[in-house]
């Protein structure tokens, strides 16, 4: 006779050490379920058990000077809870034929970062009861090895095998609703009036994905948008000035993902201008330069501006013939191709010849960092003897 007279009606509801007595009954169903654990824990780890989406939490003894965003510190101690972990299989039957993938949100659980802990993703191998994983974290990529333990059918544990102290000491996952994976390396970009949030798609079983957004002036982030199927996203609901923090999820009808590693920008859309320039615009001039036997002139802008070749035309009105040139700083400006980031002036020497002299610096060959361009063409003159 199978009658559950005790209080249990699955294995999950057993508390383990506690006894059973003279009389108990359990259901053949958590019988098996007991047996299938305990069968499950006494045999070496295969990828199926790995497969799928969970939710981990992590433990991290030595953060060094290490960034501990999303890491919850106490004492020498540092924890993550609610990290998404999504293990993927490839076509082949094992990961040692082929290896399967992984991603994570952000932060990750395995690997602690100097600057704003990202998500992580790679490949990995499951080789008796050791994962070998192969991380690419930012811009680095290593290999490191894990000690599975099999806890139940919804849990497993990963214990780090090196040495390595930005990695972390121990990992527990347990096993999510298949929501999609967290998108991972998201950016923002100003761009005039816009913010141009991108990421990359890390599922295929997305409906589609979410922004969130906080302002400077806000405590809590806000969905802004839901739906968005593919990235980037432009943001135009902000104003000059303001800076924004975002983050983007992927959901699908079982729920939402873990939200993506939070990037800031700060909108721009003031654009540059020429303040000054030399000689000033009308002047006569004799500044030859010996022994290059050329003129100086300069020009200088009211920002930082990215600088492209073919800003700069210079004729010889007098002569009606182009001058030569050469672009004296920012030093290291090569022709064909150049660009030059972060200058804030532009140094020429120029073999004009005697005469009336017009430079024209062109509009739209000259932006900030935010991606605004010169109003209109800027065009002045001056006379050489």
């Amino acid at each position: 006779m199978l009658l559950l007279v005790t209080s249990i009606s699955k294995a999950d509801d057993y508390v383990w050490g506690e006894e059973f007595i003279e009389g108990d009954v359990i259901s053949a169903t958590t019988f098996n379920q007991i047996f299938n654990t305990l069968q499950k824990l006494n045999r070496t780890p295969v990828d199926a058990d790995l497969v799928g989406t969970w939710s981990c939490s992590a433990l991290h003894t030595d953060f060094g000077s290490s960034d501990t965003t999303g890491w919850t510190t106490n004492n020498f101690v540092y924890t993550l809870t609610g990290a998404q972990l999504t293990m993927t299989a490839s076509t082949d039957s094992t990961s040692l034929v082929q290896p399967y993938s992984y991603s994570t949100s952000a932060p990750n659980p395995f690997y602690r970062h100097n600057t704003g802990n990202p998500s992580a993703s790679g490949s990995y191998i499951l080789y008796e009861g050791i994962l070998l994983l192969r991380m690419t974290v930012g811009i680095s990529t290593s290999t490191t090895e894990w000690k599975v333990d099999i806890i139940s059918n919804d849990r497993f544990t990963l214990e780090k095998m090196s040495t390595a102290a930005n990695y972390s000491t121990y990992v527990i996952c347990d096993s999510a609703v298949a929501v999609p994976a967290a998108p991972t390396a998201t950016a923002v970009t100003p761009s005039g009036t816009l913010m141009t949030v991108s990421w990359t798609d890390q599922s295929t079983d997305e409906t589609g994905f979410k922004i969130y957004r906080r302002l400077s002036t806000e405590n809590e982030a806000k969905e802004i948008a839901t739906a968005v199927t593919n990235s980037p996203y432009d943001d135009s609901g902000l104003t000059n000035g303001q800076t924004a923090y975002y983050s983007v999820s992927a959901y699908n009808d079982n729920g939402e993902s873990a939200k993506s590693k939070i990037v800031s920008a700060t909108l721009d859309t003031i654009k540059p201008t020429i303040t000054s320039v030399f000689p000033t615009n009308g002047s006569t001039t004799a500044n030859k330069i010996q022994p290059i036997n050329m003129y100086s002139a300069s020009m200088i802008f009211s920002e930082n501006v990215i600088i492209t070749e073919g800003f700069l035309e210079c004729k010889n009105l007098t002569m009606n013939a182009d001058c030569n040139f050469v672009i004296s700083s920012p030093a290291g400006l090569t022709s064909p191709g150049w660009a030059s980031t972060n200058a804030s002036s532009v140094g020429i020497y120029t073999d004009p010849g005697l005469g009336d002299i017009r430079i024209t610096v062109k509009y739209n060959f000259i932006k900030d960092v935010s991606n605004n361009n010169l109003t209109e063409d800027y065009i002045w003159s001056f006379t050489t003897q």
